[in-house]
């Protein structure tokens, strides 16, 4: 089994529109200009991961309100396990624009999701308990209003226990607290705040001192987005992971396939840091590149894998 986690699910409502621009309208007549979606990191992956072919594939967290009945059965109909704490609340909408002509993308997002404390309690003893068949773990995504910083390292603390590897994608302080727990893999999110270890990234030097520390400080590995590419550490060696000549289309989705198909591929042919990697990157590449969020097959991911080019840095 593999579980992923996503504490601060949105249904994902996604337009295609020929060209966006302030005070404009638009009218849509084809249905597949218009999509709605679960959403939410974590839950993203999962789908991606049976689409590779992963049977048994869990997604845990909150939804809340009459919008999360609905969520939860659109989770069901993509074949992934739900394992959701109801809340009182309604969970988020989310509002994304991608025109065409040029190429553009507008993402509104709400962040008005709330949970109480009893919520977070039962959610972490039901965690330890949706777990214990896991090969591994992907925890990833923002947290929603009345959750402590401390939720990651808490989940880190339990895989730790029954020896799962986890991989988690986190940012801020959810970041810096899960190092005390050693996690396998981490994966900084610059979505809402680009600092790590409250200083500023910008420069390159600062990426490659920043990881640095996330490695002193606990992490095995860390993978960073720098522009269009990833920074790779392990140890004391830093690699660089490019896509070749590629056509954008949307990232939307990309992110999210990018860790199915590393965890995918640990899973398969084991932990091969760098072709992981590699692989994570070919699926993003897939995604980037089409009109959709999700992976099709892993036939997509291996006719990019030639385009994702690796090498080592002297820094």
């Amino acid at each position: 089994m593999i579980t992923t986690v996503t504490l601060n699910p949105a249904l994902d409502r996604v337009y295609y529109v020929s060209e966006h621009g302030p005070g404009e309208s638009e009218y849509i007549y084809e249905e597949q200009a218009i999509r709605v979606y679960p959403g939410g990191k974590g839950l993203l992956s999962a789908i991606d991961l049976v689409k590779l072919g992963n049977k048994d594939v869990q997604n845990l967290g909150f939804v809340g309100g009459k919008q999360g009945l609905f969520f939860e059965k659109m989770v069901q109909e993509y074949r992934v396990t739900t394992n959701y704490i109801y809340t009182d609340n309604e969970i988020r909408n989310n509002v994304f624009i991608i025109g065409r002509k040029p190429v553009s993308y507008t993402h509104y997002n709400d962040y008005t999701y709330r949970v109480k404390k009893k919520d977070v309690e039962q959610l972490l003893k039901r965690f330890g308990r949706a777990i214990v068949d896991s090969e591994c773990v992907l925890i990833s995504g923002s947290i929603p209003g009345g959750i402590d910083f401390d939720i990651y390292e808490e989940m880190t603390k339990i895989c730790n226990e029954q020896d799962k590897r986890v991989f988690l994608q986190a940012s801020g302080e959810a970041l810096n607290l899960s190092l005390r727990q050693n996690p396998k893999v981490i994966m900084p999110y610059f979505k809402h705040t680009k600092r790590i270890f409250n200083r500023d990234i910008i420069e390159f030097e600062d990426y490659i001192t920043a990881c640095r520390q996330l490695i002193s400080n606990g992490a095995e590995h860390v993978i960073i987005p720098y522009h269009c590419d990833r920074l790779l550490f392990v140890e004391d060696r830093v690699y660089s992971l490019s896509p070749e000549d590629f056509c954008l289309s949307s990232w939307l989705g990309a992110g999210d396939a990018y860790n199915a198909a590393f965890m995918d591929y640990v899973l398969h042919r084991g932990f091969d840091f760098i072709e992981a990697n590699r692989y994570g990157a070919a699926a993003a590449l897939a995604i980037a590149e089409k009109r959709g969020i999700f992976l099709d097959n892993r036939k997509e991911i291996e006719d990019n894998l030639d385009r994702i080019m690796i090498k080592e840095l002297e820094v």
